[in-house]
């Protein structure tokens, strides 16, 4: 599967509570094309750019925002979580068990940038893949981690290697966009922080309206 990505107005600007949200077009792992434009006058959307399927931490997240996500929708807020990882290693990661919510895929991490979330750096990957892993191992998800990171590095040529390794230390962002697109909250975490719960987050969103 191809990402296609439709990035319009200023790049360069960095999206803060208050202005617009970058609009943005990509398509997810479970088959559907993702619009910002399609939840203006329908849903709140939450936003949760995350360091990818690969990260054991990440996937932790991901199990505690599934647990609360029917109560998202029945409040209709949608939750899209977007990774850096590459499409065709999302599919064979997830095959048949995908996310019960969008998942979509940025490689290139544009999208990451363009709502201004930036890189921790080369020795903040490493340092974070290595903590990763013996969390991992602890818990019995080792083999999982090794063979994520494997469905990464296999689907990628030797400069995309080196590009996604330098950046795998992308910070982790939470943006909470209301029904007329207008960003409404924005924070900022380390790439494998927890982020709120699903709960969490939408007591966030209701004290917002």
């Amino acid at each position: 599967m191809s990402v296609q990505e439709i990035f319009r107005g200023d790049e360069q600007l960095a999206a803060a509570v208050g202005q617009p949200a970058p609009p943005f077009e990509l398509r997810s792992v479970q088959g559907q094309t993702i619009r910002l434009a399609d939840y203006y006058d329908q849903r709140r959307l939450v936003l949760w750019f995350s360091r990818g399927f690969q990260c054991h931490f990440c996937r932790g997240n991901m199990e505690r925002i599934s647990a609360g996500y029917e109560a998202l929708v029945a409040h209709d807020i949608e939750l899209v979580q977007v990774a850096p990882n590459l499409p065709e290693a999302a599919q064979i990661f997830f095959a048949d068990d995908l996310p019960i919510y969008p998942f979509i895929c940025d490689p290139d991490k544009r999208l990451f940038a363009v709502y201004g979330l930036g890189d921790e750096g080369i020795l903040s990957a490493a340092r974070n893949t290595i903590i990763s892993l013996v969390d991992a191992n602890r818990v019995g998800e080792a083999e999982k981690s090794r063979w994520a990171l494997q469905l990464e590095a296999g689907n990628r040529t030797f400069l995309q290697k080196l590009h996604h390794h330098a950046l795998t230390a992308v910070e982790q962002g939470i943006f909470i966009i209301d029904q007329q697109g207008i960003i409404r909250y924005r924070m900022k975490a380390g790439s494998i922080e927890a982020i709120p719960t699903a709960q969490e987050l939408l007591q966030l969103a209701l004290a917002l309206t």
